[in-house]
């Protein structure tokens, strides 16, 4: 039987990638956007666009928070283009958003303990979990799990310190994190290592369907801005799809950064344990001493087997063929 989840995100380019494979591998029971990668107009729609793309317009579909708690929104529509996929320019969706607000869904759904085995896979920034969390603090004890691409380990990308999702609502991430569900975080010290090129681009191009096709423009985007592209959000999906592609994890103790004038975002991860001698390794993998830290309360993803993610990209981006 397949992982029953709920996708929170803020459909860009990699979000539009890991919903397509959410949907041949786990039970999608509902997705909530939020504002993000670009404006929640954009995201929804997004979403909803991709719903109908690989025919599940069965999923419902939430709009959420449209900006972060206590900030302006600040999107990365640079990287991601004006509309969040790229330079495509998509039709107004047909599929209906539902009445309901994200935040109220993931209360609703949660309080019913028949929903309690639900992992929560957050591929953008936390704005909706947390208000959702501030407003039914029980919540935090009904959500068995959260998959959660952000943050990092060790530098950023909107900022040298902070990856984006974080970096979008530091005041939300805090709360999030702080909150005691169980935790995954994969962060950009992992994603990096997801090194898509013009090649795999031209896979994904020869497979006559339509979803591989978007993919391939969807991905090809990225490429021509930088060479290559990590597809961040699907990294985290393949961490419930295929557990084996995440090759190494390790537990340690991390904290949001809210108030720092450089730093504001950066996911703080006590990893002293893993100092090790070697100048060429930011982080030993295995511990070189005893922590002596605060106790861990996420499990951070360090190393991955690209080859593998690519087969199960491919074989499933394929799938979509018949």
């Amino acid at each position: 039987m397949s992982k029953r989840v709920i996708v929170d995100c803020d459909t860009g380019i990699d979000d539009a990638i890991a919903l397509l494979l959410c949907f041949r591998h786990l039970d999608v029971v509902g997705i909530t956007t939020v504002a993000g990668n670009v404006a929640l107009a954009n995201t929804q729609r997004n979403t909803r666009y991709v719903t109908e793309l690989a025919g599940r317009q069965d999923i419902p579909v939430y709009a959420g928070c449209d900006r972060p708690l206590l900030v302006p929104l600040e999107t990365a529509a640079a990287v991601h283009g004006a509309g969040g996929l790229g330079d495509i320019k998509i039709p107004q969706p047909t599929k209906q958003l539902e009445e309901l607000h994200a935040v109220d869904y993931l209360i609703r759904t949660y309080a019913d303990s028949a929903n309690r085995d639900i992992t929560l896979v957050t591929i953008g920034p936390l704005t909706n979990v947390a208000l959702a969390l501030l407003r039914e603090p029980r919540l935090a004890g009904w959500i068995p799990e959260i998959m959660c691409m952000g943050g990092s380990l060790t530098y950023g990308n909107h900022t040298p310190a902070a990856e984006f999702n974080v970096y979008a609502d530091p005041e939300a991430a805090k709360i999030v994190f702080e909150a005691g569900i169980p935790l995954r975080m994969v962060g950009l010290n992992l994603t990096r290592q997801n090194a898509m090129t013009a090649q795999d681009v031209e896979t994904l191009r020869g497979m006559g369907n339509a979803p591989a096709a978007f993919a391939a423009r969807l991905l090809d985007y990225v490429v021509r801005q930088d060479g290559r592209g990590c597809l961040c959000d699907a990294c985290a999906v393949m961490w419930l799809i295929e557990p084996s592609i995440i090759t190494k994890s390790l537990p340690l103790h991390v904290v949001v950064e809210t108030k720092g004038e450089f730093t504001r975002g950066m996911t703080l991860c006590d990893y002293r344990h893993l100092i090790g001698s070697d100048p060429a390794r930011d982080i030993e993998h295995t511990p070189q001493y005893t922590a002596h830290g605060a106790p861990p309360n996420v499990t951070v993803a360090l190393e991955m087997d690209l080859a593998a993610f690519n087969k199960v990209l491919f074989d499933t981006m394929n799938s979509y063929t018949q």
